[in-house]
Parts: structure tokens; C-alpha cells; sequence
């Protein structure tokens, strides 16, 4: 009977892992590292924004398509609709991403990527 049991897990186990070997998640060009600095280098803090001392972290779910392109891009956590458009945004002009693949094919799949907007303290300037 042990035999048995630990012969069903190890079958499990391994399709499980061969499961996971045959998809995987869509990513930016030059990873997590390269989306920050893109995210850095390309956000324009909106100026209604800044003067109200408005902060906080817009999270946008969208779909890197197949061809990684980005669609279906939406608002799912909001804090300020002028930091929620500039999210958007961000979202929309990021160059394409390598997508999700599904048994090395590549597929659609949807992302949620959390932008944080903070204004720059007198100790940022240092």
C-alpha cells in the first residue's frame, strides 16, 4: 500500500513539474529591472497630483497578447483618477513584452503590474 501511495505522488509530482515546464508567464524585455527603469524614465507625475501631495500605488491589470503586444489594459486598485490615467498610460506605451508560452506556443495572458507614485522628499535630492 505505501508502495503505492508514493508511487501515485511521485506521478503527480512529475506531472505537476512537466505541467509547469510547458507554460510560463509573460515578461518584460530585460526583466523586472528593465520594467522599473522604464516605469522611472517614463512617468510623468501629474501636476494636479503633485500640488495636492496625492501618493499611492495604481495597480493595472491588461493582457500581454500572443504577440506581446499589451490590450485589455484597466484600472483594479485606484487612488487618484490623474495618477490612474497616467498609469494607463505607462501601461499602453511600453514597448512589446515576450509573451506567456503554453507547451512552447505563445498565448495571451492577463498581468497585474503595481505602479507606485511617490513625490521625491527634500532627502531624495541629496
Amino acid at each position: 500500500m505505501k508502495r503505492l501511495v508514493i508511487l501515485s505522488l511521485a506521478l503527480l509530482v512529475g506531472f505537476m513539474m512537466s505541467v509547469y515546464a510547458q507554460t510560463s508567464q509573460p515578461s518584460f524585455p530585460g526583466g523586472d529591472e528593465a520594467l522599473m527603469q522604464f516605469l522611472a524614465d517614463n512617468v510623468c507625475y501629474p501636476e494636479n497630483a503633485a500640488e495636492m501631495g496625492i501618493e499611492g500605488v495604481v495597480t493595472v491589470e491588461f493582457t500581454v497578447k500572443a504577440d506581446g503586444s499589451i490590450a485589455d489594459a484597466k484600472i483594479v486598485r485606484m487612488v487618484d483618477p490623474d495618477l490612474e490615467e497616467e498609469a494607463l498610460r505607462l501601461v499602453n506605451s511600453m514597448p512589446r513584452w515576450t509573451p506567456a508560452s503554453d507547451n512552447g506556443t505563445p498565448a495571451d495572458a492577463r498581468y497585474s503590474l503595481p505602479i507606485k507614485f511617490r513625490l521625491p522628499t527634500p532627502s531624495d535630492n541629496r
